[in-house]
């Protein structure tokens, strides 16, 4: 089998120099056509072809726009992570994962033993997203732990407390209530 390196394509694009290549990739960005861009390298001195510009173009848009999206998420998930359990983040992270492992998958030019390994990457992400939701059923195991121990608190509080000391009680009894509240919204 030949290494990885012998079965990518190198287009001219790829073998400009990278000043060159990343004001190609600039006006690809900028909406000028293939054809706009094929002139421009013209009158660089390199000849490249439109066809030549828009396989690499299509490459290229494609990439950016999977990473445009994986940032976006990343950002939106940032600003979230205050409010969401780890768990939420987790699964959106396996989720976006998984979208760009599929988007590698279905590359016409990808060499098989490439698309072998990523295809293993998928397992991963599975196992990955098993023990996630064991951990979600634990934390909901654990959050109705601590209800229950609150009830048995709010009873001896009020069984022990309460006879002799009605206020303490009282304020003990709420601090509870407000407690359980807190951590039915975390």
């Amino acid at each position: 089998m030949g290494s990885l390196e012998q079965n990518r394509s190198h287009g001219k694009i790829d073998n400009l120099p990278p000043a060159l290549r990343s004001e190609v990739e600039n006006r690809l960005l900028n909406g000028d056509t293939y054809e706009e861009v094929s002139k421009y390298l013209a009158e660089q001195g390199q000849e490249v072809h439109m066809s030549s510009v828009g396989r690499y173009g299509k490459k290229f848009l494609k990439r950016f726009e999977s990473v445009r999206v994986a940032k976006e998420f990343a950002k939106l998930l940032a600003e979230d992570s205050a409010d969401r359990p780890a768990t939420e983040l987790h699964e959106a992270n396996n989720l976006l994962a998984s979208q760009l492992i599929m988007e590698a998958m279905v590359d016409d030019e990808m060499p098989a033993e490439e698309r072998a390994k990523i295809a293993s990457s998928i397992a991963t992400l599975q196992r990955a997203q098993v023990s996630n939701e064991k951990l979600k059923l634990q934390a909901r195991k654990e959050k109705g732990a601590v209800h229950v121990a609150l009830e048995l608190f709010k009873d001896k509080v009020y069984a022990e407390i309460g006879r002799n000391y009605p206020e303490i009680a009282e304020t003990l009894l709420v601090l509870a209530e407000e407690t359980e509240s807190e951590m039915d919204r975390a």
